[in-house]
């Protein structure tokens, strides 16, 4: 197991973009909130909070996510 990884619930503030064309009325005044869950790899890159999906046996890691911190409303560690 990677050093220091542990699983956690990410909550963060996604970009996000529209599909279509609409007026300055039509664009949702509130953040798109997403929550993620993960194992998170502390120092992997900096000013990010980093998760992966899974962590193999020989320390290889599937399904990168870094979210810049400032886009981050909370991490939750879970278990021990």
């Amino acid at each position: 197991m990677i050093d220091g990884a542990k699983y956690c619930v990410v909550t963060w503030h996604d970009a996000h973009a529209e599909p279509d064309w609409m007026t300055l009325d039509d664009i949702e005044p509130e953040p798109y909130v997403v929550t993620t869950c993960g194992w998170l790899l502390p120092g992997a890159k900096p000013d990010h909070v980093v998760i992966c999906q899974s962590i193999a046996s020989d320390d290889s890691i599937d399904s990168v996510l870094s979210i810049p911190v400032g886009m981050v409303v909370a991490v939750k560690l879970l278990g021990s």
